[in-house]
């Protein structure tokens, strides 16, 4: 008998398994059972865990199934309900299940905390989801995934491929692709090929893009005992289900190259009864391999790290890939757009948890470092906030793509997470500044609330200490300003640690007053802190508050002399996931009143319309412009769906092309009604041409030397139809479902003053004019500057001082002439004297100097720190395919991160 034998010889998981070939002309087709757990979508995460039919009763089965029977193999995805399942164990189960994955027939794929979205979730957040389900299996199983599975998101990003090369992946699984370049890819067998993220091949990662189903099993073939449609295998049938069969993995060889197949087995939620399931299946597969002469092919259960070393031994030249697969449409007039928006308050919620996490993990780990936890730090209140942050990037959580009641749940992991950081945050900053019991507290504005905690103490005529946590790095002598709310009629003065006075200034339109308080960056410690109280008289301070002007600004009124600015909304009959208008955008609420404050340090026009308000400031560069707007409840009276969206109208002659970023990355070229890969039908001009915009978007001239760029404190869709102008969707309020599996329409709501309105939201985008060919770093500082903002922690009392953390990192990114835009990341790892530490150059242009310091063991590894880079290096298949371009392979110096590079190690002290 001629078989295909597989040889899954792995060693603790870090080895692939040996494929031992015999000649044959045969098809051999591999079926991966795995798993496709949603961590909450229609139901909640663990309402999906404890069903009947849920996950925990999915890996008992296929756990068992496996344990009795050699041949049979699972994958398991979703390390946030392994985890869950694993901790329920006996220590002998433990152990039966590590001999599954030492053995191979175990695999998990990714191994990220969930499968996250790829064109709404941080590049950092990605980078911690992975790095978070990466720890749990290094510490487990002393296991390094080889293979990425993204077989649900709606489209695929650069940053995501690239991202699947730094961690160490030999390949990564698609399912979805846009329904017309699908077509072209199957009649040019072109469902595999390798995608090349940036200039430099060493990057590119060999791509598989499922057969029928995304990644389900063969029609006619899902035995799951949940299917009501399914059809069981009897005497009767077998003989025809076999020829069904084989003649369909017939067909689907006419769209791959080679003689080498692979098929998904198992769909949402399904795998409860294994035993059945593979039972069902064997009949089919029994009866193909034992007439091989009939039939001419081999099936066989396996995993997608056997089946892409068997790829890897065929000679086979694939298609290459630069373009990224945005937006995607699985029918023609459905682009899945509408997502890139969907929940706004949700997605701002994500992405400023998200940065803040970053920098208390810094905090902390400086704190430990320093032995001066004692019996202060908790560990898990790390790792609760990553678990939820983690969960929040799964590709029906941060897409705004949940059903209402599961997003609450998702708030409520992540504000329960954040509330006890917080508090741990406050122990902290009371031991590093002996003070005994005080609150420090954080507050976050949303248009009309009160922060309690610091207005409460300024009434009262007490002082606040507002204590900074900044973990820039070497940005010292830069000057930046913080944004305070404060109560109207009252005289404040700041004071620094010195007591020298600080300047500010206060702009108050209809009593909400925001102070604008001047600070320079000092980068050579962590905390600071400054004093905050009320006085008698303007006298004694030098915060002076800044009285309006009256003007008047209709939609053609250049702000600033730079630009113009327009809130429109389309009609639509979209959903969550879809973008669906009727025709073009129409202008947004009725113009009210304006104001213009002229200070020595603020330049502001506020703008009030009936739906919307906006503060438009600039401070000391004239080309850069902070827009804050805080869009109100979306009316639904007229029971059509309304999309709120802002539009920057320049005299930048752009000529419909434009850029995004991917996944706040690397920017992405995008021209309308046009994609590189195939000749698109323009079928939708407006959704179809909505692209996804996690950090900035970008129009430039033809001679390249004009541009403008609006960096977004959130993802949202992006877009720009028209010459000059850059279009951002603020808001979605729905009364369609677009029949794509959540089946409710998007209708966000709040209580205010006991009455249901529609969601409303406080968002901020930063507009910037500049010449790339002269400033090419200048988007990425703003970002940088967003991202890294400091975090204000206010306590009532008198006199603080904290004492001085010895920072052991503080000159291993070193202070360079030029601009210094380094991203420098800490966190604990496995063992007790352990770090994971990463740095990031964020400039577009120049190269970060490290310097070591001694003393200190760094072992350079994978994105993830799971394994050491040079053996990755070393082992990782390579792949020929028809990439022509001309490739840069700059190297770079152990010492040296290259611009817009990441670099990870395992710091031993």
């Amino acid at each position: 008998m001629i078989i295909l034998l597989i040889l899954a010889s792995i060693v603790c998981g870090k080895f692939l398994g040996k494929v031992n070939k015999v000649k044959t002309d045969y098809l051999n087709v591999f079926l991966f059972p795995h798993s496709h757990d949603d961590v909450g979508w229609v139901k909640t995460m663990m309402e999906y865990y404890q069903d009947s039919n849920g996950v925990q009763q999915i890996i008992s089965s296929y756990m068992e199934q496996l344990m009795n029977d050699k041949t049979k193999y699972f994958s398991q995805v979703e390390i946030a309900f392994f985890s869950i399942w694993w901790n329920e164990q006996s220590d002998e189960m433990k152990e039966k299940v590590k001999e599954l994955v030492r053995n191979g027939q175990l695999e998990f794929l990714s191994g990220g905390w969930c499968m996250n979205d790829e064109a709404t979730s941080y590049y950092e957040d990605i980078i911690d989801q992975m790095t978070l389900g990466h720890k749990f299996l290094l510490q487990n199983f002393n296991y390094t995934p080889s293979i990425g599975w993204q077989v649900d998101p709606f489209g695929h990003s650069n940053t995501q491929a690239l991202f699947s090369n730094m961690m160490g992946f030999n390949a990564l699984f698609f399912g979805r692709i846009d329904q017309e370049d699908r077509t072209i890819r199957e009649k040019n067998k072109e469902l595999e090929f390798v995608i090349h993220p940036d200039s430099d091949s060493r990057h590119s990662i060999l791509t598989h893009v499922n057969y029928y189903g995304y990644y389900s099993s063969p029609r006619g073939f899902d035995f799951d005992v949940t299917n009501p449609n399914r059809q069981e295998v009897t005497d009767s049938n077998l003989q025809a289900k076999t020829d069904e069969l084989a003649a369909y993995f017939k067909q689907q060889q006419t769209v791959y190259r080679g003689n080498i197949l692979a098929h998904t087995l198992g769909m949402d939620f399904q795998w409860s009864d294994a035993a059945s399931y593979f039972s069902q299946m064997d009949r089919v597969m029994n009866q193909v391999n034992k007439n091989k002469e009939k039939y001419q092919m081999n099936i066989q259960y396996g995993t997608p790290k056997q089946y892409i070393q068997a790829l890897n031994e065929q000679n086979i030249t694939y298609p290459s890939q630069q373009e990224d697969f945005f937006p995607y449409a699985d029918y023609p007039n459905q682009y899945w757009s509408g997502y890139f928006t969907s929940r706004s308050a949700f997605k701002g919620y994500v992405r400023r948890i998200g940065r803040y996490f970053q920098q208390v993990k810094l905090l902390y780990s400086l704190v430990k470092i320093n032995n001066l936890c004692k019996s202060l730090c908790n560990e898990r209140t790390l790792q609760d906030l990553a678990e939820a942050l983690g969960t929040a990037q799964h590709h029906d959580a941060i897409t705004g793509t949940a059903r209402q009641y599961v997003n609450n749940d998702y708030v409520k992991m992540i504000k329960t997470a954040h509330l006890n950081m917080n508090k741990q945050v406050s122990t902290l900053l009371n031991s590093l500044s002996n003070t005994k019991s005080v609150n420090h507290v954080t507050c976050n504005f949303n248009g009309t609330n009160v922060c309690h905690s610091l207005f409460d103490p300024l009434i009262k005529n007490q002082t606040v200490i507002l204590t900074i946590i900044d973990t820039k790095v070497n940005n010292d002598g830069i000057k930046e300003y913080l944004k305070i709310s404060v109560p109207d009629n009252l005289y404040f003065k700041a004071t620094d640690e010195q007591d020298n006075l600080l300047n500010g200034e206060i702009l108050c339109v209809d009593g909400q007053c925001i102070l604008y308080l001047q600070r320079i960056v000092d980068n050579s410690k962590l905390l600071h802190y400054c004093k905050l109280k009320t006085v008698a008289t303007e006298d004694e301070t030098n915060i002076n508050k800044i009285e309006p002007e009256t003007i008047n600004v209709d939609a053609d009124t250049q702000l600033f002399n730079k630009f113009k600015l327009n809130y429109n909304f389309y009609f639509s009959t979209s959903g969550a996931y879809v973008f669906k208008p009727f025709g073009e955008s129409h202008p947004y609420g009725d113009y009210i009143k304006a104001y213009k404050f002229t200070g020595s340090i603020v330049k502001q026009i506020y703008i009030e319309k009936t739906a919307i308000k906006t503060w438009i400031t600039n401070f000391d560069d004239e080309n850069i412009f902070y827009v804050d707007t805080f869009v109100d409840s979306i009316n639904l009276t007229d029971q059509k769906g309304q999309e709120v969206v802002i539009q920057i109208l320049t005299d930048i002659n752009n000529k419909q092309v434009f850029y995004t970023d991917s996944s706040g990355l690397a920017f992405q070229r995008r021209q309308v009604n046009h994609r590189d890969s195939w000749q698109m039908k323009v079928l939708e001009p407006v959704s179809g041409n909505y692209f996804p915009v996690n950090g900035a978007i970008m129009i430039k001239n033809t001679e390249e030397d004009q541009a403008c760029a609006v960096i977004n404190d959130r993802a949202q869709g992006g877009t720009s139809l028209s010459y000059g102008v850059i279009e951002l969707m603020l808001q979605r309020r729905l009364n369609n479902d677009d029949y794509k599996g959540v089946y409710e329409r998007l209708d966000e709501q709040e209580d205010v003053d006991n009455k249901s309105v529609g969601m409303r939201q406080m968002m901020s985008h930063t507009i910037v004019f500049y010449n790339p060919k002269q400033n090419s770093n200048i988007v990425r500082r703003l970002q940088y500057e967003q991202d890294l903002k400091p975090l204000l922690y206010f306590s009532a009392q008198d006199e603080i001082e904290y004492k001085q953390l010895k920072n052991k990192f503080a000159k291993l990114v070193e202070k360079q002439a030029d601009e210094n835009l380094s991203k420098f990341y800490i966190e604990p790892w496995i063992n007790e004297n352990q770090y994971l530490v990463r740095v990031h150059n964020f400039r577009e242009d120049g190269i970060q100097k490290l310097n070591f310091p001694a003393g200190i063991r760094f072992m350079q590894t994978t994105l993830t720190g799971n394994q050491e880079l040079k053996n990755w290096q070393l082992n990782r298949f390579k792949w020929t395919d028809s990439y022509t371009q001309e490739q840069s392979q700059q190297n770079y110096n152990e010492d040296q991160v290259g611009p817009m590079k990441i670099k990870t190690w395992i710091v031993t002290i």
